[in-house]
């Protein structure tokens, strides 16, 4: 340990007595590390942006559990002899073991005819256990329904705005009166501020199942907080079916878009990898700059080599002290390359922010970090050697004599 610190502090003092040759040497690796740099911290940027987009245009966070009402056997669908349904108690004990991952919905709904006043329109009832507004991160105007309302199978309901608009030009008119719809009256707590359900009316799980449920069996739905912690809940979730259901996971139909996300995720690896090929050629050109200045270096000090030599220095000492200049010249160019290119970086993606509506950001991850020092390390060593073994091989005699 105490040669490697020696050798680097005798790198350092022939670093700073030569500036010219340290400035060819690390000009390279600046504009190599920089691109490097700029491409990886882009493309972890574009990955985030990308999920983002995704996540809120797409069902990509959603996973669907729901029972298997058919079998494929040799290649004809039968009818099954047992088909399982989920109960409140079951979506009570999953919604529980779920929450450290998301949400959980036991979701159904039904067509029915409903009237306000003297108007009667066909609608959607849509059930729910209260976690609605979470998976579409929707607001309501008025209330959603609490804990109690929902236990207790309240006569209440929260509209969609479609349904509210179709009855009332100012859908928060509508909060305290009654609709009905299978002769039962529904007060109306809320308004749901989300287009994208159409005109529904929402009421508790317990009040779908007693007056409202059809012929088929409502399915668990599922929310991850995080796209990357979809894989854990489904392995949970199945876990959960096998140790539940006698016939385990093979009884039910889990769907999950993960085919999406892990094209999207093989999509940015190609950008990384490509683009990281290309800047790995300047990234050459730098290390080719290193070696030429070290060899012009090895023949400058070739009477100091000598000299070294004759005073007892064996030829692994040569060798560490023209790899220590190799890799701190290469260390010091990445350090000053990676400045350049946060530097431009940021410039970079203020441009984007301008030229398109996205919102987007470079991202600098740790991988990044440990990307380019190893690169700065492995061009220092690679490059460095053949100028280090030149300088070791030479002999005393030849070098002191050296003009």
């Amino acid at each position: 340990m105490q040669q490697i610190i020696k050798s680097v502090s005798i790198a350092l003092k022939n670093i700073r007595a030569n500036p010219l040759h340290t400035f060819l040497s690390t000009l390279g690796m600046v504009i190599g590390v920089a691109s490097l740099v700029a491409i990886l911290a882009l493309g972890d940027g574009l990955e985030q942006t990308g999920r983002e987009q995704i996540e809120s245009t797409t069902n990509i966070q959603m996973m669907n559990v729901s029972p298997k009402t058919i079998d494929v056997v040799n290649e004809v669908r039968v009818p099954r002899d047992t088909v399982y349904a989920f109960d409140l108690e079951s979506a009570r004990a999953i919604q529980q073991r779920m929450e450290q991952w998301g949400f959980t919905e036991l979701f159904d709904e039904s067509s029915r005819m409903a009237s306000y006043g003297d108007s009667a329109r066909a609608i959607y009832i849509q059930s729910t256990l209260g976690s609605l507004p979470d998976f579409d991160d929707a607001t309501v105007a008025g209330r959603f329904f609490s804990s109690e309302e929902i236990e207790s199978s309240s006569d209440k309901t929260v509209l969609t705005l479609p349904l509210a608009r179709q009855w009332a030009e100012d859908p928060e008119q509508l909060l305290g009166d009654s609709i009905r719809f299978d002769g039962h009256a529904y007060e109306v707590i809320g308004i749901y501020n989300d287009d994208s359900r159409g005109p529904r009316a929402i009421i508790p799980m317990p009040a779908y199942l007693e007056n409202l449920s059809g012929e088929h069996s409502p399915s668990l739905v599922f929310k991850s907080r995080n796209v990357e912690k979809l894989p854990e809940m489904k392995a949970s979730v199945e876990q959960w079916l096998d140790e539940t259901f006698e016939e385990g996971r093979e009884a039910f139909t889990v769907f999950t878009y993960e085919g999406r996300v892990e094209q999207f995720r093989q999509g940015i690896l190609i950008f990384k990898l490509v683009m990281g090929a290309i800047t790995g050629i300047s990234v050459l050109v730098g290390g080719i700059g290193i070696m030429n200045v070290l060899l012009i270096s090895v023949t400058e000090r070739t009477k100091e080599i000598g000299i070294r030599k004759a005073a007892g220095a064996q030829k692994k000492d040569i060798v560490m002290q023209f790899l220590s200049e190799s890799v701190t010249i290469s260390i010091a160019g990445s350090i000053l390359g990676w400045v350049v290119g946060v530097a431009g970086l940021f410039g970079l993606v203020e441009i984007i922010n301008r030229l398109t509506d996205l919102t987007f950001r470079a991202a600098l991850s740790l991988d990044t970090v440990l990307i380019v020092a190893a690169v700065a390390v492995f061009i220092g060593i690679v490059f460095g050697t053949y100028p280090a073994w030149k300088a070791a091989k030479l002999t005393p005699v030849d070098a002191i004599r050296h003009e």
